[in-house]
């Protein structure tokens, strides 16, 4: 039945809006202008939802007549009024409408995993574009880091992946060779968690046939969400230590052969959308107090350093006349390793996979609210190709979904970068000197 608050029959919705709602769905998957698609969905879903209330209100609303359900009577007199004109309604429009709302909301939700959530479609450089080049990923045994070694090895590129040990980094070797068919693939050991260790690696990288020179270095690897406070060798929080000041040392130990690269080098430091949480008090004091400690703070704070230290060490790359940039990006909240202290409060990945494989409404969770390694390694694969117009571009950037993303405008505060960077110099016993470094 459908009422009016005028008294007479509510025609019923015509064509042409039926059609709209269709277009919107066009419009979101058009491949162009991601912003477009985004709220084409997000309209579909709002007009399905919108429709389910209409459905579900038409049935309801003949029923609140005379009971006071309405605020005024004068409202009730003229719906009931309007009902008898119209005759009656069988409720035969009802389950289209059902139907219709039930088919938009669904298509949002598709539409959502599909753009909002999973990103552009996958990025891949062209064959042989990157012959020539030496690039070095950290954290290259899985996940992003495996992902965009497979990618760029495929372009032409010399990839150098590490891993924490051999035995991780060796089988990593193989798959990425099997799914590339690259030979140009090549594993050294390296622990950002030891200083030590780290501080020996240009050594080891130099002693190789491919170690006169380093295009691109991927600083990639990391740790996430460590529920209670954990060190590395060197006595640092583990996550600020492995995310943000064993790359700070490793770019030191490179930095003269990053000089080295054909035209212009880059750092890509792998950031996070998590940067927005931290604030400018997270980045002052004692950067690593045990009392300050939260499993998301400090992963806030680790992932704001990786944005301020890329935008600092671009800013003295040109200040010193050295062609090389320095940029961070966000992968997106992609479904790798990284969130295995979230599973099952541990770092064993084996575990956090078994656990999420046995319970099935975890694993369809994780599955929809998270994009996959073939779409979130597509920033950090495009930026190492210098796929944003070149390597001499983009110089403190920092990207989502291959374009600039959302920013903390603390990343930003100059006077804020240069004392992490100084302050990272003292922790570390590492002299980061941009004008000076040489091999």
């Amino acid at each position: 039945m459908r009422i009016c608050l005028h008294g007479r029959p509510r025609p019923k919705q015509p064509r042409l809006l039926h059609f709209c709602f269709c277009l919107l769905g066009l419009v979101a998957i058009c491949p162009e202008r991601q912003w477009l698609r985004s709220s084409g969905f997000l309209v579909a879903g709002a007009a399905g939802c919108a429709r389910l209330e209409l459905a579900t209100g038409a049935r309801a609303a003949p029923e609140s007549v005379g009971r006071g359900a309405w605020p005024h009577k004068s409202i009730q007199r003229r719906a009931a009024e309007g009902s008898a004109a119209a005759g009656g309604d069988d409720g035969s429009d009802i389950p289209r409408r059902l139907t219709l709302g039930v088919g938009l909301s669904l298509l949002a939700a598709v539409g959502a995993k599909r753009f909002l959530i999973d990103g552009p479609p996958e990025f891949d450089p062209a064959p042989r574009s990157l012959q020539g080049r030496t690039v070095l990923i950290t954290g290259a045994n899985t996940g992003l880091g495996k992902e965009s070694a497979i990618r760029l090895a495929r372009a032409g590129a010399t990839v150098v992946i590490t891993a924490r040990t051999d035995e991780k980094g060796l089988q990593a070797l193989e798959a990425i060779k099997a799914a590339s068919s690259a030979s140009d693939v090549h594993f050294l050991q390296l622990d950002l968690a030891d200083l030590a260790n780290v501080r020996s690696f240009r050594q080891r990288f130099q002693s190789q046939s491919y170690g006169e020179k380093l295009d691109v270095l991927l600083n990639n690897a990391g740790v996430m969400a460590i529920p209670e406070r954990r060190q590395t060798k060197d006595g640092f929080e583990q996550q600020f230590g492995v995310n943000h000041l064993g790359h700070f040392t490793l770019v030191a130990q490179m930095l003269p052969l990053l000089k080295k690269a054909t035209g212009f080098a880059r750092v890509i430091n792998v950031s996070s959308t998590a940067h927005l949480g931290a604030t400018k008090e997270n980045m002052e004091g004692d950067l690593m107090a045990p009392e300050r400690y939260t499993q998301w703070g400090a992963y806030c704070q680790s992932k704001l350093a990786n944005v301020l230290f890329a935008k600092e060490l671009d800013r003295r790359f040109k200040q010193a006349g050295v062609k090389a940039t320095a940029v961070a990006c966000h992968p997106g909240g992609v479904d790798t390793d990284l969130a295995r202290w979230l599973v099952v409060n541990s770092e064993d990945a084996a575990a956090a996979k078994k656990a999420r494989k046995e319970n099935a409404a975890f694993e369809a969770i994780g599955t929809f609210l998270t994009r996959d390694v073939q779409h979130g390694a597509n920033t950090q694969v495009y930026l190492a190709a210098g796929a944003d117009g070149g390597y001499d571009r983009s110089g403190g950037g920092y990207f989502d979904n291959m374009a600039p993303g959302l920013l903390n405008p603390v990343a930003d505060d100059e006077a804020l970068a240069k004392q992490l960077w100084t302050e990272s110099e003292r922790l570390t016993g590492t002299k980061l000197d941009v004008s000076s470094a040489a091999a």
